[in-house]
């Protein structure tokens, strides 16, 4: 995790001078002067990070005679062989449901990840969104620090916060690729008349029923200071619409939520029998033509550097650390908070792990056998809102052409005298 300008501009410059114990005085010892080394120790990573290429250049010297170079990786079956780890227990942690395998590769097989063929999203594009230190967390969280610079903050000039949710109601004990997910975005406009997208809050649920889950979104729209929703009214994401159409009654802050209605679908719009209850929830309707766009669109986003995500939950605790208040907490509580860090992380997983295939005139995007994608679909639906308000961002020019008002005359020809 440590950046290598960090480690090719301070870290290397202290091997300079050889240490120098008096007997290197003697001219019988002055042949024994040691080489400062240098030794990396670490788990392998995603073949786009730089210590991928660090390997690589180490084992190309390894066969080199003249180089003093050494590599070597030692995976999981090193320990089982020397009886330091249980072929059991490593077979049991292979069989539970949450299982990843490509952490585990990495982690215990010394195997490096590369972007496959046939990915539509690549780490390299994705990881270095990850700019955001700061989460925003709801109240019932942020109340567990002493710091109040934690609050949520009022909506900035033209500011867009977006709740997006992806539906799914059945915890997924079989097969682990079903679960709700929440993402919050404060698209922040530029000078340009453009969005930047900034992902500053993310939970995921299993096994809430309609209603539960439509009082955390509509809970979340409140105190959140949100300005829209985005939601997949398809299938059994209807049924939390129409949770969101009618008054709600929190029992969680005591509060009466009104009704919301649908901005971009009238059909949606007339299921709302509340007059005048404010249009700000997106009906999403993922057709085919829908997902090509919005997966398309998506990757551009990260590309063009339009999508901001929270830093990863290493450099996170570091982050955390500072904050009054976070120390004295049980751990419990300390993970409740790294929580939205380590989903981002997931979600990168769920990014590249997505692979498509033409269909027609349009991508068809699937996950891998056990990944998931609910966090991909919510981020999805979320820049794709992003992307509709943007359009309207754009100033109209001073005036408008009127063709009647425009006088053509013809240059006056000038005579031979």
């Amino acid at each position: 995790m440590v950046d290598l300008t960090v480690i090719n501009t301070v870290l290397r410059k202290f091997l300079t001078a050889p240490r120098t114990p008096k007997y290197l005085n003697k001219k019988e010892y002055k042949h024994l002067v040691e080489r400062n080394k240098e030794i990396y120790m670490s788990s392998c990573w995603f073949k786009s990070h730089w210590s991928f290429e660090k390997a690589k250049a180490y084992c190309a010297n390894l066969v080199n005679d003249a180089k003093k170079y050494f590599i070597c990786g030692l995976p999981y079956q090193i320990s089982i062989k020397e009886g330091l780890l249980s072929k059991e227990q490593v077979a049991d942690e292979m069989s539970e449901t949450d299982f990843s395998e490509m952490a585990w590769n990495m982690e215990m097989g010394c195997l490096w990840y590369g972007d496959k063929d046939g990915s539509l999203f690549s780490y390299e594009d994705t990881s270095k969104n990850r700019l955001l230190k700061r989460c925003i967390y709801p109240p019932h969280i942020s109340k567990l620090l002493s710091n109040k610079s934690v609050k949520i903050p009022e909506l900035k000039p033209n500011e867009q916060r977006i709740i997006s949710v992806d539906v799914a109601l059945l915890a997924s004990r079989k097969q682990n690729n079903d679960a709700a997910s929440i993402f919050i975005n404060s698209a922040i406009p530029t000078a340009n008349q453009k969005y930047i997208g900034n992902m500053i809050y993310t939970e995921n649920h299993e096994g809430l029923n309609t209603d539960e889950l439509a009082l955390i979104v509509r809970r979340y729209f409140e105190v959140f200071k949100c300005t829209y929703i985005a939601l997949d009214v398809k299938g059994i994401g209807l049924g939390v619409y129409d949770c969101l159409i009618k008054d709600m009654y929190d029992p969680l802050t005591g509060e009466t939520y009104g009704a919301l209605s649908c901005c971009n679908d009238k059909v949606y719009a007339e299921r709302c029998k509340v007059p005048n209850a404010p249009k700000v929830i997106w009906a999403i309707q993922a057709t085919a033509q829908f997902n090509n766009d919005m997966y398309l669109g998506l990757r551009e986003g990260f590309r063009q550097h339009k999508i901001n995500l929270l830093i990863n939950e290493f450099e996170a605790e570091e982050y955390l650390k500072d904050i009054r208040g976070y120390a004295s907490l049980q751990m419990s509580d300390k993970v409740l908070l790294q929580l939205p860090y380590i989903h981002t992380t997931l979600l990168i997983n769920e990014l590249i792990n997505l692979e498509f295939e033409a269909k027609g005139v349009n991508i068809k995007v699937y996950e891998k056998s056990g990944m998931r994608k609910d966090r991909v679909s919510s981020v999805g639906y979320n820049y794709w809102i992003q992307c509709q308000l943007e359009r309207k961002l754009k100033k109209p020019r001073n005036g408008s052409f009127d063709p009647s008002k425009f006088i053509m005359t013809k240059q006056p020809a000038l005579r031979k005298r």
